[in-house]
């Protein structure tokens, strides 16, 4: 797991409004914004929990990936399977555990983004239930109203950047 989405994630726990930029944009219930320090790009929602699910894109790995921020603990460094459910299907889905992140959140990235995306397309709300180690479940649960439109314009903008900074970067290796 590259460093830079554990980092993420740490700031995600700390909250999504105070590290966006000046340029946020809200698409329904998604924000979509760059951190202050210019590193990371992202489209998120925010659950009545304080939970967060999103797609996030790192400058330096020139890559997205969608992470979660929740109340259920996990070890860092393991991969656990949850259920990612929606009126579009329910998929199993991997994830690995990046570790606590503070007041009661650990932070997840998702790592079947093909399974996650077929069961997030066309619907409203999503839930992803996460076994427990006494065999039961919890769920968090997140609206999707605006994330088509939000994770479209993250992903062009994003590429985009990475696109100009790659021709920038040429230039100057011309100079």
């Amino acid at each position: 797991m590259k460093r830079s989405y554990a980092t993420l994630l740490v700031v995600l726990s700390l909250g999504l409004a105070g590290h966006a930029s000046a340029a946020a944009l809200t698409f329904g219930h998604w924000l979509v914004a760059t951190s202050a320090d210019g590193s990371y790009s992202y489209a998120a929602t925010v659950n009545g929990q304080g939970e967060v699910f999103g797609e996030f894109c790192a400058y330096r790995a020139a890559s997205c990936r969608w992470l979660l921020a929740v109340r259920t603990r996990c070890r860092f460094g393991d991969v656990y399977p949850i259920l990612a459910n929606s009126r579009s299907g329910a998929n199993p889905v991997a994830i690995f555990c990046v570790g606590a992140l503070g007041n009661s959140v650990y932070g997840m990235a998702l790592m079947n983004r093909e399974k996650l995306e077929q069961s997030i397309a066309h619907a409203a709300r999503v839930g992803f239930a996460v076994p427990l180690g006494n065999g039961g479940f919890t769920v968090a649960r997140f609206q999707l109203n605006g994330r088509v439109q939000a994770t479209s314009f993250l992903q062009k903008s994003f590429f985009a950047q990475i696109q100009r900074r790659r021709q920038a970067q040429a230039a100057a290796r011309r100079l």
